[in-house]
């Protein structure tokens, strides 16, 4: 059990019947998002199999809040820190889930079933988005207030919270996503033609925005916790799997995905694991990126085609580096060069 500030206590096992009961909440989100794409014409009502798995997650995980504020009382903490501190964040997101459910059921009732990027931009799905990131972000949220390492098998929370933040963000920008939107591929571009500069364009914005997405959450967490090698492969591998599956198409990008996090895994291992100089992750900031879309270009060019020259896929690249790199100064500042500590560790 881990207390501070006078806030409840958390466990481990709270930990894992939390991340269990988000992943029934965002495989829900995923399976929905296949039958918008796939089964859409069968879509005549909000009360859908889909939708059923996505508000069992959300009730399994408000119910698991509500019965350890209850029974947290009942040790006599106040109802305002009945909660582990580290999971008030994801409380504040049920609520908004609590509003956009039952204004989504409204919506659909008064406007219909969205089609295609409507349904990403629709506002009860937004608020949707944002009510569910911020919940199933609680573990990762924890390690803000967490000063100990723990057992590896424990941080397996916070590895898929991690990664389910960013499967979150990515469905919702699924028409910004490499994965999902690959304009280097030559079979994607003969079934969405487009002015080639135009093609190039959006697949570079592509680059920007998951590279922003996923470096700003990594460079935000390397402070406070030490990932285990495999995380990150387990991570965007997990994102590639949800986002291939739920379209049915460019399944390579799994094993270019996990490659991928493997090689950011060795870049973490050797500069970022110990302490954070700032050189070391000025060259994390750049390698981490560069790696994942050397791996991404490659796997187009074997498994598929490319129209694009060396010079427009080795500078998406490229940009993926800088993004990575201009993003480091979030973790350091300019000319600071001090060693950054590690979070503590204590016994158990």
């Amino acid at each position: 059990m881990r207390t501070k500030n006078g806030f409840a206590p958390v466990s481990n096992l709270f930990d894992w019947l939390f991340i269990e009961f988000s992943t029934v909440w965002v495989a829900g989100v995923f399976v929905d998002g296949w039958a918008h794409i796939h089964i859409l014409d069968t879509l005549d009502s909000f009360f859908t199999p889909w939708h059923a798995l996505i508000y069992t997650g959300i009730a399994l995980i408000a119910l698991l809040l509500f019965v350890q504020a209850l029974l947290n009382r009942k040790k006599g903490y106040p109802w305002r820190r009945s909660l582990p501190r580290e999971y008030m964040f994801a409380a504040a997101g049920l609520i908004f889930v609590a509003v956009g459910g039952p204004g989504d059921m409204i919506w659909h009732t008064l406007f219909g079933i969205e089609e295609g990027v409507e349904a990403l931009l629709s506002p009860t799905h937004i608020l949707l988005a944002i009510g569910g990131a911020m919940t199933v972000g609680g573990p990762l949220h924890a390690i803000w207030y967490r000063d100990r390492q723990l057992p590896t098998i424990h941080k397996i929370p916070v590895i898929l919270s991690f990664a389910y933040i960013l499967m979150a963000l990515g469905f919702m920008l699924q028409f910004l996503h490499p994965f999902n939107f690959p304009w280097m591929a030559e079979s994607f571009l003969r079934a969405n033609p487009i002015d080639a500069n135009y093609g190039v364009g959006l697949g570079i914005a592509n680059t920007i925005v998951f590279t922003g997405i996923f470096m700003g959450l990594l460079l935000a967490s390397v402070r406070h916790w030490v990932f285990p090698f495999g995380s990150f492969a387990a991570i965007l591998g997990l994102n590639a799997l949800a986002l291939t599956l739920m379209h049915g198409e460019y399944y390579f990008f799994i094993s270019s995905a996990i490659v991928g996090g493997l090689f950011i895994d060795c870049l973490y291992k050797s500069l970022c694991s110990l302490e954070l100089k700032e050189k070391h992750i000025r060259f994390f900031g750049i390698l981490a990126p560069v790696a994942l879309f050397t791996t991404y270009a490659a796997s187009i060019l074997i498994m598929d085609m490319s129209p694009w020259s060396m010079h427009m896929w080795g500078g998406m690249v490229v940009i993926a580096g800088i993004t990575g790199y201009l993003l480091t100064y979030l973790v350091i500042p300019p000319g600071d060069g001090k060693p950054r500590p590690r979070v503590k560790t204590v016994e158990v």
